[in-house]
């Protein structure tokens, strides 16, 4: 059962981290990684931890942390009728404890934090030649909503 995470988990949380963007950086180059990225991870995860309109779980069994998620509630532009939304901006899972329940169980703490702040919606941005986590993001009950567009200089 996913729990909310404490200062203790930084170093585990960073490292998952890193193995997310490493799988990134696997599907498409653009997601690669500068050197000092493990540090400045944990600093973002650090800075998550005290930021008010963050959410940060962390999943764990018996050897130690094995996935994370990473939510922010941001607020609708003022034009808008939606109010705020919330934002996954990262979930990972360790190979090891994959098909476990442990990515579903931080979609559903995400989704019940996202709940109680009083968002209508949830997004999330999945990479396009991600087909296990598209698969997985369908699962969970999400669709299609804005096709992101690059076009590489």
């Amino acid at each position: 059962m996913p729990r909310r995470a404490t200062p203790t988990d930084v170093p585990a949380i960073a490292q998952l981290w890193r193995a997310l963007l490493d799988l990134h950086a696997a599907i498409d180059p653009a997601h690669r990684l500068r050197a000092a990225a493990d540090d400045t991870l944990a600093a973002e995860a650090r800075r998550a931890l005290g930021d008010a309109s963050a959410a940060l779980w962390v999943a764990g069994a018996s050897a130690g942390v094995v996935g994370f998620c990473l939510a922010r509630h941001e607020a609708a532009p003022r034009h808008a009728v939606e109010t705020g939304r919330v934002l996954v901006t990262e979930l990972f899972v360790a190979a090891s404890a994959r098909r476990r329940g442990v990515g579903r169980a931080l979609v559903a703490a995400a989704l019940e934090w996202a709940r109680e702040r009083g968002a209508a919606r949830v997004e999330v941005r999945v990479a396009a030649r991600n087909a296990e986590g598209q698969a997985f993001w369908r699962a969970q009950g999400f669709g299609d909503f804005v096709d992101v567009l690059d076009r590489r200089l």
